[in-house]
């Protein structure tokens, strides 16, 4: 009988500035909570490859874009801790600085007004030593946009050709994909697997359980360490508040979704 159940969770920005950051306090209370209660971290593509019937309590911790702040606040605390994790990277944005809307949470990919709060990218020095200190890096497209939205003549650039860039940058297989703001279709599911990704994560709250579909594995964003804590919690293969939960987070992120 399967007994993995898995929570995945997903981050963009620790300890920088602003409201679309987590502090990096609060990132270390996630990391004592993982600790405190006993679950091994693990990358995405280990996950992936873990048998259902497998003993223990796992954990998955991705971070999403790219952000210079995930190499020079996050990294150094996993370490710290001894843990994997996932960074799925934009190669595409080299070197760029993002923008923040104080005031409606906002991202940019250039700077206009009201973006006022900039948040610079990795380059590829950077993704080397995460990848060389045991990280994982997946793919996060080339240029981030809403897979959904552009041309099928176009996924393969933003699917398959960062995928090649990476592993020629890294010496390794680049195994994991990430949807932009969660956004996929048929279609771009079709070119993900013809990439040959092992596996996809969504933005949709979801344990990974014996029924995921590997392309479309569901995440938790979660900034409040009692609510992490919580999702830790109701891991237990049995436990009657998963389902619900994951309903109830559902319909907010899908509106969210349809909306930007």
């Amino acid at each position: 009988m399967s007994r993995l159940k898995v929570p995945i969770f997903y981050y963009h920005s620790i300890g920088n500035q602003g409201p679309e950051t987590l502090p990096s306090r609060e990132f270390r209370l996630h990391l004592e909570l993982i600790r405190d209660r006993g679950f091994t971290p693990v990358t995405f593509s280990e996950l992936l490859t873990l048998p259902l019937d497998a003993e223990g309590d796992y954990v998955v911790l991705s971070f999403d874009d790219g952000l210079l702040d995930n190499y020079e606040n996050a990294a150094p605390m996993l370490d710290e801790f001894g843990y994997k994790a996932t960074f799925f990277v934009i190669p595409g944005f080299d070197d760029v600085v993002r923008w923040v809307n104080p005031k409606t949470g906002q991202w940019s990919d250039s700077e206009k007004s009201g973006f006022t709060l900039p948040f610079p990218s990795m380059n590829r020095q950077h993704r080397r030593q995460l990848h060389d200190a045991g990280m994982e890096i997946g793919c996060h497209t080339m240029n981030h946009p809403k897979l959904n939205d552009i041309p099928r003549e176009r996924l393969a650039n933003e699917i398959r050709q960062p995928k090649s860039l990476l592993e020629d940058q890294l010496g390794s297989d680049v195994r994991t994909f990430c949807y932009p703001k969660g956004r996929y279709n048929k279609a771009v599911l079709e070119e993900v697997a013809t990439a040959g990704y092992l596996g996809a994560c969504t933005t949709m709250p979801a344990y990974y359980d014996w029924k995921t579909q590997k392309l479309e594995c569901g995440r938790f964003l979660v900034e409040d360490h009692r609510l992490f804590g919580k999702i830790l919690e109701w891991a237990a293969p049995d436990h009657p508040w998963t389902q619900p939960l994951c309903t109830a987070l559902r319909v907010p992120l899908k509106l969210k979704n349809t909306l930007f």
